[in-house]
C-alpha cells in the first residue's frame, strides 16, 4: 500500500510531508481558555490526488487538545473518530475529505476534494471530439464525458524564443489537476504554443510575428527543443502549433519555417511518452486559420510528423453584417484544404465557434480601418444568460445582427464532417461554452458525431 508520503501525485501544491511540526506540548499548553478555538497544525491543500489502493494517513496536531473530540469524513461518511486517519481509497471518483475537531463546543475543521484515479485507457470515439480550453477557463469548465481531446491555449512565444512557463500568468488554470482529471476521464491533454492571441475568439494580434520570428531565426532548433521540453516536464501528452497570422498574406521565409516545423516534428516524435506504464504516441498537430491568407501555411500542413491539423474557419468579419462563421464558410475553407492542398480527410478537423459576433452602429459608416468600433465578439455562456433560446438559432435580432453557432449551425458542420470523413471537430472554446448540459454546444458535436 501507498501512503500519502508516496502517491501518485499531490495537486495544488508539493507536500514535503505530512507529518508536522508542532509539538505534544504546544498542543496541551494549558494557558488557553475553555472557550478558546481548537487550532489544527497541518500541512492542508484544498485539492489531492491518489490511485486507488493508496491509503490517506493523516497525523495532525491540535492546540489546545485537551478534551478535543474528532471526526474524519470521506464524503460524508465517518471514517474515523480518532486524532490520527489512516483510510485505503477504493474506488476511482471525485470525494470530499473532512476532518472536524471539537473542544467544550468550539468546532474548527478543514475540507479538501479528493480525486481518486483509475489507470488510464484512453478512451474510444468515432471522431475526434477536441475541446480547446484557454488560461481564463478551469478544470471545471471541462465537460469530460464529451471530449476526446483537450488542447490548452496556450504558452505564447516570445521573439527570444522562450515560450511563456506561466500560462498566461494565470493562477485558475492548475495545470496539474487538469491534466490528472482528464487521465481519469481517458482523454489526452496538449499544450498550444501560439503567438500573441485573444482568447475570446483566437485571432492574432494584429502585426505581432513573435512565434514567427522566433521560429525563422538561427535558434529554431533550440526553440524547437525548449517547446518540447516545456511540454514533456509539464506531463502533456503532445503539443498543437498555432503560427503568428501572415497579416499580408505570405510569410517571408516559407521554407525555413518548414525547416522549424520540421525540427519540431521530429523531437517531438521522439519522446518516449509513458502514462501509466503504458507507452503511447506523442501526439503532435497544427492549427490553421482560414481566409484568404491561409496559403501562408501551405507548405507544413502535410509534413507526415503532425497528425493532423485544425482548420479554424471562423471570425470572418464583413462590411456588411454577416455571419462570421456561417455553415458555407466552413465547407468552404475546409474543402481548400482538401482539394486544393491536398491534405487527406483523415487528418482534418473542423473547428467551430464557441462565441457570437455582434454588429451595431451606422452600417454606412464602416470601413476596415474602424470595423472593431462597431462590432464586438460574446461568449456563447453569456448569450444562453441572455436569450433563453439561444441553442436553437444561429442569430439573434439586435442592432445590425448578431450572429454565432447555435445547435443547427454545428448539426451542418457535423453532417459536413462525416458525409466527408474527417477526423472530427472541434471548439474553441469550451471556456466560453455553456455548462448547461441542454445547451452546451461541446455536448452537441460529440454527440453529433456519433461518439
Amino acid at each position: 500500500m501507498k501512503t500519502i508520503n508516496n502517491i501518485l501525485l499531490i495537486i495544488g501544491m508539493l507536500l514535503p510531508t505530512l507529518f508536522f511540526s508542532c509539538t505534544e506540548e504546544d498542543a496541551g499548553n494549558p494557558t488557553f481558555g475553555d472557550q478558546d478555538m481548537p487550532i489544527i497544525h497541518m500541512d492542508w491543500v484544498e485539492n489531492y490526488a491518489f490511485r486507488v489502493g493508496d491509503v490517506i494517513n493523516m497525523q495532525p496536531q491540535i492546540s489546545p487538545s485537551d478534551g478535543a473530540t474528532y471526526k474524519w469524513l470521506f464524503d460524508g461518511n465517518v471514517i474515523s473518530t480518532d486524532k490520527n486517519v489512516e483510510y485505503t481509497l477504493n474506488e476511482a471518483g471525485t470525494f470530499t475529505l473532512q476532518f472536524e475537531v471539537e473542544r467544550n463546543g468550539v468546532k474548527n475543521s478543514r475540507v479538501a476534494t479528493v480525486l481518486v484515479v483509475k489507470p488510464f485507457v484512453p478512451k474510444a470515439y468515432s471522431r475526434k471530439s477536441i475541446a480547446y480550453l484557454t488560461v481564463d477557463g478551469s478544470v471545471a469548465d471541462v465537460p469530460w464525458d464529451d471530449i476526446s481531446h483537450l488542447i490548452v491555449s496556450s504558452s505564447v512565444v516570445e521573439e527570444s524564443g522562450l515560450p511563456d512557463a506561466t500560462f498566461g500568468g494565470k493562477n485558475t488554470l492548475d495545470i496539474s489537476t487538469l491534466i490528472a482529471t482528464a487521465h481519469n476521464y481517458g482523454v489526452f491533454v496538449m499544450l498550444e504554443f501560439s503567438g500573441i492571441i485573444s482568447y475570446l475568439n483566437a485571432v492574432h494580434s494584429y502585426g505581432s510575428l513573435t512565434f514567427y520570428n522566433a521560429a525563422v531565426s538561427s535558434g529554431r532548433e533550440v526553440l524547437a527543443d525548449n517547446l518540447v521540453k516545456m511540454a514533456v516536464d509539464n506531463n502533456f501528452d503532445g503539443i498543437n502549433i498555432y503560427m503568428d497570422k501572415a497579416d499580408d498574406g505570405v510569410f517571408k521565409d516559407p521554407e525555413t519555417l518548414k525547416d522549424f516545423y520540421e525540427k519540431l516534428g521530429s523531437k517531438a516524435k521522439a519522446v518516449k511518452h509513458t502514462i501509466d506504464d503504458a507507452d503511447y504516441p506523442y501526439l503532435l498537430s497544427l492549427s490553421v486559420y482560414a481566409g484568404w491568407t491561409n496559403a501562408s501555411l501551405l507548405n507544413v500542413v502535410n509534413i507526415p510528423e503532425y497528425d493532423w491539423i485544425n482548420v479554424l474557419a471562423f471570425a470572418a468579419e464583413d462590411l456588411t453584417p454577416v455571419p462570421h462563421s456561417a455553415s458555407w464558410y466552413f465547407t468552404d475553407q475546409i474543402t481548400q484544404w482538401l482539394n486544393w492542398y491536398g491534405v487527406a480527410p483523415s487528418r482534418i478537423v473542423g473547428v467551430v465557434p464557441a462565441f457570437g459576433l455582434r454588429y451595431f452602429g451606422t452600417v454606412s459608416d464602416y470601413t476596415w480601418g474602424n470595423l472593431w468600433q462597431y462590432t464586438e465578439y460574446i461568449p456563447y455562456r453569456t448569450l444562453c444568460a441572455a436569450y433563453s433560446d439561444a441553442q436553437n438559432v444561429n442569430q439573434q435580432s439586435v442592432d445590425n445582427g448578431l450572429f454565432y453557432d447555435g445547435f443547427p449551425a454545428v448539426d451542418e458542420k457535423a453532417q459536413f464532417v462525416k458525409t466527408n470523413n474527417l477526423a472530427g471537430m472541434a471548439l474553441w472554446s469550451v471556456d466560453s461554452d455553456s455548462r448547461d448540459a441542454a445547451k452546451s454546444l461541446m455536448k452537441r458535436i460529440n454527440n453529433q458525431l456519433g461518439n
